[in-house]
């Protein structure tokens, strides 16, 4: 066997046991020059082996021919030694000999290749080698069970990317689509993205490709959302899930759904009522928490999405649609489970006690803005613009400067980009966003009061309030903090629990407190969530935003190449300039030969799509 005080020339004629691209092979030294070996395998092929790479070596010298290797290793072959105790601090190979008593090279070697064939009983650390106890055995079968498993599946998308999409089955299908998500995202998974890259010089393009095989897309391409790694599609066949209890008090009257024409999922309405003091002002919002709790799979999937996607190409709602616009929407003339606001105003509109009441209630219209703001001067939609101011009278916002009236959208209808103008200042969507702010913060306040961790939507402020540069940001934290843009001592969002994960969270705790007088998530529970909600939140706002530039640059090409537009310059980047363009107030990167000033007309005569840049000429 090898020694150490073996000579560069003892190994010539001796038969070794070395390492060949991880496997343990034998083979005949036939020459040695100083260091290099010159051998002659067992399938007769031959090859030059560095002496440090020897793992073994017989004492005994043999004939330099090929039958001589096959001869001792058909002796080796045939021997089945026991399998050896090793005590726990570990023996190194000699040891092993001395301790099992083995004298001859054939004996040695199969010793060797025994142990060595057994990597789920043996380990080998530092020239030593190891037994695993019964619970090592079991891991290690198991990890080497994965490892199996995973090679085999990659072979199976392997002959997926292969064969332009083939059928996979739903198990494989559903893998790949979550893995290419997270690769998109920037998590690592090497061995994927390894075989993806063996097959494209553009691995984000296959994988997006890959994305459109597997149906996580929309009918209409979106680069920015297609590589952003979102999800789109839903895939789960998810059960119905059924309301906790079948006692839910009914109320005696109706209420009313206000919300865009184009709404597909209706989760707030609004009720009013006569009392003896005054009125009664309802605010209802779809109860998710009736259906849901935190061990179902819908609640791990808004978990994932944390919120919906609202895109020039499509709506991407957080759960599937089965849910988010049937089961939980608040459709007309249905009757739904909600979590009520009640707020009691006297006959001067001054508001005073409210109260949370869980309850089932009959939707009685789905009314749009456009129609709310038409039938303006109806009695009841006249007495609830009054209560919205009054309740507006209650807030202290912050002076800011005057928001902006009108925001744009681009949509697509029948494969064109239309620009759709949305009033912020219609008395109706004032109307609705002032009693938003009315629930959200009173059940704000309520959590406050009694101590009831909720995510809560605070501000943090750089720079002194001296200071005209100050910078504002909004996070969330399980405890309540001043709100200075709503002017309330606490905030938080629970108006859209179909989508929102922040709003559902909210939603469940409050339920569970009002019913069972508990919460339900601990503090460190939800504390736990904010990284992940918040990480979520800034890829759907950087995707958005490229989507919107992306739409925007579609709809320039569309109609509006060689027209006059407006533009605000905002920054220049690498010689080309940022800018707002008016009036849709989004911004995208011009190139043009000259400097424009601050505020400037341009025409637009081509888009460079490979760069996303707009190319202008300046209009003086």
């Amino acid at each position: 066997m090898k020694e150490q005080s073996l000579s560069p020339s003892d190994f010539c004629g001796a038969i070794i046991a070395y390492y060949h691209k991880g496997i343990l092979q034998t083979a005949l030294v036939t020459e040695q020059i100083q260091d290099s070996l010159r051998l002659v395998n067992q399938d007769q092929s031959t090859a030059n082996l560095s002496r440090n790479r020897v793992i073994l070596a017989t004492d005994t010298r043999f004939e330099l021919k090929h039958e001589s290797l096959m001869d001792f290793w058909e002796k080796v072959r045939t021997l089945k030694p026991d399998l050896p105790a090793i005590p726990a601090e570990g023996l190194s190979f000699a040891g092993l000999l001395k301790q099992e008593d083995l004298q001859e090279d054939a004996a040695k070697f199969a010793l060797y290749f025994s142990i060595k064939s057994h990597p789920e009983m043996y380990y080998q650390k530092h020239e030593l080698f190891f037994q695993r106890s019964a619970e090592e055995q079991e891991s290690y079968l198991l990890l080497q069970k994965t490892r199996q498993q995973r090679q085999e599946y990659l072979q199976r998308i392997a002959e997926f990317m292969d064969d332009a999409g083939s059928a996979l089955q739903d198990s494989d299908k559903l893998q790949l689509i979550t893995e290419l998500r997270d690769v998109l995202q920037g998590q690592k998974l090497d061995d994927l993205h390894k075989l993806i890259r063996k097959r494209s010089q553009e691995p984000v393009d296959l994988m997006v490709q890959l994305r459109a095989w597997l149906g996580d897309c929309l009918t209409v391409a979106d680069p920015a959302l297609d590589t952003s790694g979102l999800p789109i599609a839903f895939y789960a066949d998810y059960p119905r899930p059924e309301l906790k209890q079948n006692d839910l008090p009914i109320a005696d009257h109706s209420a009313f759904t206000i919300d865009d024409e184009d709404s597909l999922d209706y989760d707030d309405a609004i009720s009013l009522q006569d009392t003896a003091e005054g009125y009664r002002l309802g605010i209802h919002v779809s109860n998710l928490a009736q259906y849901l709790d935190a061990g179902q799979p819908l609640f791990d999937l808004a978990r994932q999405r944390v919120s919906s996607l609202y895109l020039s190409s499509g709506v991407i709602p957080m759960l599937p649609p089965e849910f988010s616009q049937v089961q939980f929407s608040m459709i007309q003339d249905q009757e739904k489970a909600v979590l009520s606001l009640y707020t009691d105003f006297d006959s001067e509109l001054r508001p005073g006690k409210t109260q949370i009441l869980a309850q089932k209630i009959r939707i009685s219209e789905n009314i749009s803005y456009k129609a709310l703001d038409k039938d303006s001067g109806k009695p009841l939609f006249s007495m609830l613009y009054k209560m919205a101011e009054s309740l507006k009278a209650l807030r202290d916002p912050e002076e800011r400067a005057e928001s902006r009236r009108y925001i744009y959208n681009f949509i697509l209808q029948n494969g064109m980009l239309i620009s759709k103008k949305i009033d912020l200042h219609s008395g109706a969507r004032q109307m609705v966003e002032e009693m938003m702010i009315h629930y959200n913060s009173s059940l704000a306040q309520y959590a406050k009061t009694q101590r009831l961790p909720l995510l809560f939507r605070n501000i943090s402020r750089l720079g002194s309030a001296e200071n005209d540069t100050q910078l504002s940001s909004a996070y969330l934290d399980t405890r309540a903090g001043y709100h200075p843009g709503i002017g309330t001592e606490a905030y938080l969002h629970a108006t859209s629990p179909i989508r929102r994960f922040v709003d559902l969270v909210n939603q469940m705790q409050v339920q569970e407190h009002i019913s069972q007088g508990q919460a339900c998530f601990s503090e460190d529970a939800l504390q736990s969530m904010i990284p992940d909600i918040e990480q979520r939140i800034q890829l759907i706002r950087a995707t958005v935003q490229k989507s919107e530039r992306y739409w925007m640059l579609k709809y320039i090409e569309q109609d509006m190449l060689h027209q006059p537009l407006e533009g605000i310059l905002r920054a220049t980047v690498s010689g080309q300039y940022r800018v707002e363009v008016l009036p849709w107030g989004k911004q995208i990167l011009l190139s043009m030969d000259s400097t424009p000033p601050e505020y400037f007309t341009f025409a637009a005569y081509k888009v460079d799509w490979e760069k996303m840049v707009l190319r202008v000429d300046l209009i003086e």
